[in-house]
């Protein structure tokens, strides 16, 4: 006889379906009735976990954080500072490659409306990633100001190749192309501003 799951091995096995169906029908296509289905449960033990249908996007994002943070942090552990920022970004990269409904999910304007309480959580999982390239390349001994500017830049770029990626439909190695424009930007950014200062 298969052991009972516990309510958090329901809730994570939920939370991982919704990212899997995202990735293949599109966030704004979940349905409680969509997760039921692949799970093999009835709707009601999706509700008795998640009331509502945007509770089930804001557990997703905080697992996202959560995981996202940790990844962050790890990729960086023992490395020298002037490789931190590349290790963070092929960190970032992998973890997208290994769960493509991210894109989707925090660049979504139709969930965001749908359920604006997400808009903020995921500026707040933006600003932290802005926080740990800003400090992981001040590290590298980049002035502040321009720590900072360095850090917006490349967080735009991940966004970028991130949707480019995801629209079409996993066309490219994401970690080889994203590290290369990450590195050409790095460089050109870079000696601009010692061109600048010279």
């Amino acid at each position: 006889m298969t052991p009972r799951k516990t309510g958090e091995q329901r809730r994570a096995e939920i939370i991982e379906t919704a990212l899997l169906l995202a990735a293949e029908l599109g966030p704004d296509r979940i349905t409680a009735e969509a997760i039921a289905n692949r799970l093999g449960i009835s709707q009601p033990a999706i509700f008795k976990h998640f009331p509502r249908k945007g509770d089930i996007w804001d557990a997703v994002i905080d697992q996202l954080v959560q995981s996202l943070s940790r990844v962050w942090r790890e990729s960086t552990t023992d490395k020298p500072p002037e490789q931190r920022l590349f290790a963070l970004l092929d960190a970032h990269f992998a973890f997208i490659a290994e769960h493509p409904a991210v894109p989707l999910v925090l660049l979504s304007p139709e969930l965001q409306a749908r359920h604006p309480p997400l808009r903020q959580t995921i500026m707040r999982l933006m600003g932290l990633f802005h926080s740990e390239l800003r400090q992981t390349i001040s590290a590298g001994n980049t002035p502040p100001d321009n720590a900072d500017q360095r850090a917006w830049m490349m967080l735009s770029l991940v966004q970028g190749i991130a949707i480019r990626w995801a629209l079409s439909g996993h066309a490219f190695d994401i970690r080889a192309e994203g590290g290369a424009l990450i590195r050409l930007a790095d460089y050109s950014t870079v000696t601009d501003l010692a061109r600048l200062r010279g």
